[in-house]
């Protein structure tokens, strides 16, 4: 954070504990209406050094817009450090939310229509778990025989060595 902003800002809450009307002014301000403000825009152009250049300066505009970047950057750092969130973010925050809302509600209006078909097939959940049933039973009996076959062998081998 720069020193500029610090003081800007400083200025300005000193000043937002005079009245009100600082306050909507500087909401104002910050939407961009830096000519409808006045005394905003010259604590503005104090706290920044803007006020010692010529507004015929060639570079003042570009001296200008550098503080502004300054100044914004500033503010979205102070922003995060009171665990605000700008605007711009929470609108783009808000409309991702939006067009992620819509795709989970198509993909859940896909996977109804799909479990549809399949129940129609007769390859609903039901039938998947009959199935899944059948394969577990199956399963089982042929771990089944291979125990039994293992303890076959087994105890033949037990008799034979011991004959």
């Amino acid at each position: 954070m720069d020193k500029h902003f610090l003081e800007f800002w400083g200025n300005f809450l000193i000043s937002a504990a005079k009245g009100q009307q600082q306050l909507e002014d500087m909401t104002k301000w910050l939407t961009g209406g830096f000519a409808e403000v006045q005394g905003l825009t010259d604590m503005f152009q104090k706290a920044y050094g803007l006020d010692r250049l010529q507004e015929s300066n060639a570079d003042y505009l570009k001296i200008w817009k550098k503080a502004e970047m300054d100044f914004k950057d500033s503010q979205r750092a102070y922003m995060k450090l009171m665990g605000l969130v700008p605007r711009e973010d929470y609108a783009a925050l808000a409309d991702r939310l939006e067009e992620l809302q819509e795709k989970v509600a198509a993909q859940e209006n896909t996977i109804k229509h799909l479990r549809l078909l399949l129940e129609d097939k007769g390859l609903g959940y039901q039938a998947v778990t009959l199935e899944f049933q059948e394969l577990v039973k199956k399963q089982a009996e042929t771990v089944q025989e291979l125990f039994s076959g293992v303890t076959g062998v087994s105890k033949k081998a037990s008799k034979n060595n011991q004959a």
